[in-house]
């Protein structure tokens, strides 16, 4: 199943709150089409998860991945990179984050 560092909870966490939203509301892990029209991993802010998704809970952050990604993200933990433009998101395998 999909991980979540605690640096990445973290950074959720701030933007849920920079957003005003609930605690309660989970995190979604989806695809989305790109500009080009290519598939996409997308997050966003979810009440609930949808039918079908899988739930986990992650550093009391609740996680929703979509059915279609539970499969291929299975061995990858939501991480956390650090760019000039500040953190970012980012998926690494499971070997290769550090907890």
């Amino acid at each position: 199943m999909l991980q979540v560092s605690t640096a990445a909870v973290s950074v959720l966490t701030q933007e849920r709150a920079s957003q005003e939203l609930p605690e309660s509301f989970g995190v979604r892990v989806f695809a989305q089409a790109d500009e080009t029209g290519q598939p996409a991993l997308a997050l966003a802010f979810s009440e609930e998860p949808l039918e079908g998704d899988q739930v986990t809970e992650q550093e009391g952050t609740e996680i929703y991945v979509a059915p279609e990604l539970a499969e291929p993200l299975a061995d990858s933990v939501l991480d956390v990179e650090d760019t000039p433009e500040g953190p970012q998101l980012t998926l690494v395998p499971q070997d290769d984050e550090e907890r």
